[in-house]
């Protein structure tokens, strides 16, 4: 039996400095590249990573940051997002001095940030659009405008895109290698109107996402928007941040209304005239996980999703719910973030399992999280 524990301690040592998390485990692909190289490079394995991060070999650390990262995106990813990013622009822009500002933090090859682009595009808006992203493999395909042909998420690329990414499109958008964790992650490109983070946040540690939501937070104008995927509104957030009405929609509150203490805000900037928070008050009364599990069975997945990332806003530790996040995100196509629920249940305690035995759902969680280990 293999002991990847040296192999494993290298790449933390290398690329958690990097990416600014540890997984609990590598993708699949990453073991796989770092045994082919080592053995043609005629050294073990630990032994090799390590030579890349000491040698400042920027093509070999390059091909290790692709290999350890989960480029998984799509053109318009969750379609209602980009409806609604389209009517704010449209209401941000009379109030904007020049062109609005828009950061894709965690870009991968940049279906994102050509999305957003051309959202501004017929919204009639001018916009610029940085995106950013730790991989330097995933920038130069952004750059490029000769992006993948992924179906396993949204829909296929837009026709006009199929060849390559329009010029005048290409023009509104700059990519850089930058990640969440650097001193500068926008590299002073702000102040923003709108950031994009989505399915970034849910691969750190719970405890670290406040810090990380507060740094986007600074990088935005008084009442500019995150927008996060739908099943990372369930994350802490910072002060300085507000739920919005829509699921994955945060706001920087402007003028007095960012100073007034929670229970004194304005209804519309906590959302609590939205979905999200008055679902959330439904999970924290009734039975969130059975509503989910019979809107799972029913095929309604992106409903069962809003409905747990309410019930899982109201208990953290729902052991049960991140479990059928796991499922509803899986029965969307979203390997990677359903993984990434799965490893979240198995750190819930027994309690959070309702009516449903612990040890089963810990176990069921455990096997379709290893199914899932390399989600590309």
């Amino acid at each position: 039996m293999r002991d990847d524990r040296p192999l494993e301690r290298a790449l933390a040592r290398v690329l958690s400095p990097r990416l600014g998390h540890a997984p609990s485990r590598w993708p699949e692909t990453l073991y796989l590249h770092v045994r082919e190289r080592a053995q043609r490079a005629g050294l073990g394995e630990a032994e090799y990573v390590e030579r890349v991060g000491q040698g400042g070999e920027a093509a070999s650390l390059a091909m290790l940051l692709d290999a350890a990262t989960i480029g998984h995106t799509a053109a318009y990813r969750h379609p209602e997002q980009f409806e609604r990013l389209g009517r704010v622009l449209a209401d941000l822009a009379p109030r904007r001095p020049g062109p609005l500002r828009l950061w894709c933090a965690g870009c991968s090859t940049g279906e994102e940030a050509y999305s957003a682009a051309a959202c501004a595009e017929a919204a009639g808006v001018d916009a610029a659009v940085l995106g950013t992203d730790v991989n330097p493999v995933a920038i130069a395909v952004a750059r490029s405008g000769l992006l993948p042909q992924r179906r396993s998420v949204g829909a296929p690329l837009p026709a006009p895109w199929a060849e390559r990414v329009p010029e005048a499109l290409r023009r509104r958008v700059r990519f850089e290698v930058a990640s969440l964790t650097d001193a500068q992650p926008a590299l002073g490109a702000g102040p923003f109107d709108v950031i994009f983070c989505r399915n970034v946040l849910i691969y750190f540690e719970r405890e670290q996402v406040p810090r990380l939501l507060g740094r986007l937070a600074a990088e935005l104008v008084p009442g500019g928007h995150v927008v996060l995927s739908p099943a990372e509104g369930i994350l802490p957030l910072p002060p300085e941040l507000r739920r919005g009405a829509a699921p994955g929609w945060l706001q920087r509150p402007e003028g007095d209304d960012a100073a007034a203490p929670a229970s004194r805000r304005a209804p519309d900037a906590q959302g609590e005239a939205g979905p999200a928070s008055a679902g959330a008050e439904a999970a924290a009364r009734g039975p969130g996980a059975e509503a989910a599990a019979r809107l799972l069975g029913a095929g309604r997945a992106a409903e069962a999703e809003q409905v747990l990332a309410a019930l899982l806003n109201a208990d953290p530790e729902h052991l049960e719910g991140w479990f059928l996040l796991g499922e509803a995100l899986l029965a969307r196509g979203e390997r990677a973030q359903a993984r990434a629920a799965f490893q979240r249940a198995l750190r819930c305690p027994a309690a959070g399992a309702g009516n449903v035995d612990a040890v089963a759902l810990r176990r069921a969680a455990a096997r379709r999280a290893e199914a899932l280990r390399d989600p590309r």
